[in-house]
C-alpha cells in the first residue's frame, strides 16, 4: 500500500511538470480519485480497529489534525519565506504574484477568506468555484470561475492542497459514515456518480466540476469503505502468499502502464474498480513490511511540498529535466521533513492511543 501511494504523489508530481521522458503513469486526475479511495479504506481500517470505545471521536478528530495541519503549516510558512526571499532578493514574487498585485484593492473580507483558507485548508476547494471581481476586489461565484480573469485560487500558496479540504469534509462525516450498512453506501455512492453523470451531460466544465465539486467525489471514499469490508472479510481467509503478490503486482502494472492501455473511459473505470478490488490483498501482503510503511510515509509530504519545489526548480533550470529534477528534490525535502516534522508528531499520536487503549 506505500509504494502505491508513493507512486501516486510522484504522480502528481510528474503531470504537475510535464512528462518523465515521454513517461506520465496514472493521469493526475485518477491518482487522486486513487487516493480517495485508500484514504476511504484507512478511515474504514482505523475507525473500526483502532479508534473505538468512548471517547474515539475526538482522539480521530485530533490525530487527524495532528497528521494533517503541522505538516501542512510548515510548508506554508517555508512557501512564504522562499517567495519573499525570490520578491526582495530575486525580483520575483514566485508564489505571491496575484498578492502582490491585488492585496491593495482587495477587500477586507475577501482578505479574510483568502487568508483564512490558507490557513485552515477548509474551503480550498470552494475556491476553485470563485474569481476575483477587479472593480471591488470582492470574490464571486461562476459556474466557470476557473476560466476568469483571476480565479480565487491563484491566491493559495499551496494550491494541491484542495484535495486536504475535501478530505476534512470527509474525516468530519467519517466516523458516522463507517457504521452505516454497506446498502446505505451502495446507495450514496449511486448518488454521487448520478450526480457525476449529471454534471457531464449539461456541459459543466470539466475542472472544477467534476473533480474538486464533494457531492460528485465522495462517492470514492465510500469505495474505500467497501473496500475495508471486504478485506475485514477476507483477512481470516488463508491466502497464499503467491497469490497476494500476483494481485499487487498486477495492479502496480496498471498503474505505471496506465498511459498504454487501450481505451480512455473505459481504463479510467478499470483503475477505479481495480482499485477496490485489489486494495484489501495489498493491505494483507504489506500491512507488516516497514519499509512500505516509510515509503508510503512520503506520499503526504511529497504531495503538500511539490508545488513550491517545483515552482523554485523551474526558476533556477528552466524546463528542462525539471520532472526529474523536482521528483528528486521533493523527495528529497519530504524524506528531511518526516525526519523533523513529521515523525516526532507521528510518535506523539500513537502514544496517545496507546495512552487511551
Amino acid at each position: 500500500m506505500g509504494l502505491v501511494r508513493f507512486l501516486l504523489a510522484a504522480t502528481v508530481v510528474i503531470n504537475h511538470t510535464g512528462p518523465l521522458y515521454g513517461l506520465v503513469f496514472t493521469d493526475a486526475y485518477m491518482a487522486i480519485k486513487v487516493f480517495f479511495i485508500i484514504s476511504g479504506f484507512y478511515m474504514a481500517l482505523i475507525l473500526s480497529e483502532k479508534y473505538t470505545g468512548p471517547g474515539r471521536c475526538r482522539l480521530f478528530y485530533t490525530n487527524r489534525f495532528l497528521r494533517l495541519f503541522p505538516l501542512y503549516w510548515v510548508v506554508l510558512f517555508l512557501s512564504l519565506a522562499v517567495s519573499l526571499v525570490f520578491k526582495f532578493g530575486l525580483h520575483t514574487a514566485l508564489l505571491l504574484g496575484p498578492w502582490q498585485t491585488w492585496l491593495p484593492r482587495l477587500s477586507p473580507a475577501t482578505v479574510a477568506a483568502l487568508a483564512g483558507a490558507n490557513l485552515t485548508i477548509l474551503g480550498q476547494d470552494l475556491l476553485f468555484f470563485t474569481h476575483l471581481t477587479p472593480a471591488n476586489g470582492t470574490l464571486a461565484f461562476a459556474w466557470d470561475a476557473l476560466y476568469r480573469a483571476t480565479p480565487a485560487w491563484f491566491f493559495l500558496l499551496i494550491p494541491q492542497a484542495w484535495t486536504v479540504s475535501l478530505e476534512l469534509v470527509f474525516y468530519m462525516l467519517a466516523p458516522w459514515l463507517v457504521r452505516r450498512s454497506s446498502a446505505f453506501l451502495i446507495a450514496c455512492i449511486a448518488g454521487s456518480m448520478a450526480l457525476r453523470a449529471w454534471v457531464y451531460l449539461e456541459g459543466f466544465p470539466f475542472d472544477p466540476w467534476k473533480q474538486r465539486f464533494f457531492p460528485v467525489e465522495c462517492g470514492f471514499f465510500l469505495c474505500g469503505i467497501l473496500a475495508y469490508r471486504l478485506y475485514a472479510r477476507l483477512k481470516a481467509v488463508p491466502i497464499p502468499r503467491r497469490t497476494l503478490w500476483a494481485v499487487a503486482a498486477l495492479y502496480l502494472a496498471g498503474i505505471v502502464g496506465y498511459q498504454f492501455l487501450p481505451g480512455a473511459k473505459g481504463k479510467e473505470f478499470y483503475l477505479y474498480a481495480a482499485t477496490i478490488a485489489a486494495i484489501p490483498f495489498l493491505f494483507l501482503l504489506t500491512k507488516k513490511m516497514r519499509f512500505d510503511r516509510a515509503i508510503g510515509e512520503l506520499s503526504y509530504p511529497i504531495y503538500i511540498s511539490h508545488w513550491t519545489v517545483i515552482m523554485v526548480a523551474e526558476y533556477f533550470i528552466g524546463k528542462k529535466h525539471l520532472p526529474l529534477v523536482a521528483l528528486c528534490a521533493t523527495v528529497l525535502f519530504s524524506l528531511a521533513l518526516n525526519r523533523l516534522v513529521a515523525d516526532p508528531i507521528e510518535r506523539y499520536r500513537q502514544l496517545r492511543v496507546r495512552r487511551r487503549g
